[in-house]
């Protein structure tokens, strides 16, 4: 495999400085089979060394699949695959988990399964709680992962021992993992009037708006068709959101005019923001990436040097409706959080002096 080659026949309309980090992790998930650590320097190189460019992702790309690198240069075949695997990602399949789910919940349970096999001598399905004490120390002091990719790990594992070992595992050593206390960027109202003017383009401008307007994440705004608009009652249907579940949202006002254009002489199914590049004759979504493209285009030409993504319009969203009042159990409800605890992380980010607190010096 040339994987120089192959990143740049992935994106051959695109210059190497041009290619980000989104992109190239999702051709370093996509052809994770193939990788080894050999090609993988080779493409870290081709980008750090060759070009100058540097790309984080390789960091994180590699900790988190290190032992698969590392399995590639010297054990059998056998020992990369855990017991029972295709059986695993089946189950998930069934139930729905989403393609990054099933992807990362069956990368962690394999790295697992390599690491226990190379340094306890033993299978995934052999190990016990202890076992798998150790493989998470070795990811906390070694790999120095974060608690959210911990989490995952925890979870996947947990899920295949329950569901298709059909054995207890709790692994109760990984909760309350202590994490850094980052908040999210928060926009204000003006910055986002800004961002939003420059938008040229409607239809970028709308699917913006919708993100702030009606505090949807990026892969909602994606899938929205014509019939999940109501202008006449002024709400927006999510369907299928995060947790399959639906929920309604609130829907500007001022944006009816413009929703007008993309809802005129359309099917009820039809997308409503549709790629410009149809399959098979039909519409098809977007894709992230090109979401986040507009949304850091767009930031770029309103000279706002606030570092952001279209999942900060969500955040700022919250945080505004909080300021202004609005009960945090209906903010809670529009955003489709299953606890309160989520939604109360907008206490920590709404401006006191909007809220009316005042010092008491």
């Amino acid at each position: 495999m040339n994987i120089i080659e192959e990143i740049q026949n992935t994106y051959p309309n695109k210059k190497v400085k041009y290619i980000s980090n989104i992109e190239i992790e999702k051709f370093l998930n996509e052809n994770k089979a193939k990788i080894n650590s050999t090609n993988f320097q080779k493409l870290k190189e081709f980008f750090l060394n060759e070009n100058k460019l540097n790309r984080s992702i390789f960091q994180s790309w590699e900790k988190e699949n290190i032992l698969l690198l590392e399995a590639k240069k010297g054990i059998i075949e056998n020992e990369i695959h855990f017991p029972k695997q295709k059986e695993y990602k089946d189950l998930l399949v069934l139930r729905r988990y989403s393609r990054k789910t099933i992807q990362n919940y069956v990368g962690a349970v394999t790295n697992a399964h390599i690491w226990l096999m190379q340094n306890l001598k033993i299978s995934i399905d052999k190990a016990d709680r202890d076992d798998i004490r150790d493989y998470f120390l070795y990811l906390t002091e070694k790999q120095k992962l974060s608690a959210s990719s911990m989490r995952v790990k925890r979870f996947s594992i947990e899920y295949y021992f329950r569901e298709i070992l059909i054995r207890d595992l709790t692994l109760d050593f990984a909760l309350k993992m202590r994490k850094p206390n980052s908040l999210p960027t928060i926009f204000t109202k003006v910055e986002i009037v800004k961002i939003l003017n420059s938008c040229k383009n409607l239809k970028h401008k709308m699917i913006l708006s919708l993100l702030y307007s009606s505090g949807l994440r990026l892969s909602e705004v994606i899938h929205l068709k014509v019939k999940d608009i109501s202008l006449e009652e002024q709400t927006l249907k999510v369907r299928l959101g995060k947790g399959y579940k639906d929920r309604i949202t609130v829907l500007s006002e001022k944006l009816s005019s413009d929703l007008q254009v993309f809802l005129q002489d359309r099917k009820p199914n039809d997308i409503l923001f549709p790629s410009n590049q149809s399959k098979n004759g039909k519409d098809s979504y977007l894709s992230s990436r090109t979401v986040e493209k507009i949304f850091e285009n767009c930031l770029l030409k309103s000279g706002i040097k606030k570092h952001g993504t279209p999942h900060d319009f969500r955040h700022s969203f919250a945080t505004h409706l909080l300021e202004s009042g609005t009960d945090i159990h209906f903010i809670q409800k529009l955003l489709g959080h299953k606890n309160l605890s989520t939604t109360s992380i907008y206490t920590k980010l709404a401006n006191p002096k909007i809220a009316g607190v005042k010092s008491p010096l």
